[in-house]
């Protein structure tokens, strides 16, 4: 049985202050509002992948071990713009050669930690795993 088709992503994200998440996506980073389903907001990353942030009673708590990662030809541009509208990033950008990858790090209004990233092999999403 072949498997079936996937058409979009998302990836949620939560937050005890949905005003404040929501603006940072929207005003701060400049991403296109998408859907509004009243306790989640949704919005666009790429033509097929998006982010949402949540304020739901029963969701997951924390942000250890999510980082949400942003490949971008860009990662200086990306500092640039985001530190002049006030974002402090934690590293980078800096070259990982363990990683093949030129990336920067900083935290979302809710702790998530936010990548901003480009690799080194301009194919690397051209393989598969086998």
């Amino acid at each position: 049985m072949p498997r079936p088709p996937i058409s979009h992503s998302i990836v949620f994200t939560y937050t005890d202050d949905l005003p404040r998440a929501s603006a940072f996506l929207r005003d701060v980073m400049e991403l296109d509002f998408v859907v509004d389903q009243g306790a989640c907001h949704i919005y666009r990353l790429t033509p097929l992948s998006y982010i949402g942030v949540c304020n739901l009673p029963d969701r997951p708590q924390g942000t250890a071990g999510v980082t949400l990662t942003i490949v971008s030809p860009d990662v200086d541009g990306w500092r640039d713009f985001l530190e002049a509208k006030g974002v402090t990033y934690v590293s980078g950008p800096a070259h990982s050669a363990e990683f093949g990858v030129y990336s920067s790090l900083f935290h979302s209004p809710d702790g998530y930690r936010v990548e901003i990233q480009s690799f080194d092999d301009p194919d690397w999403d051209k393989g598969s795993i086998t």
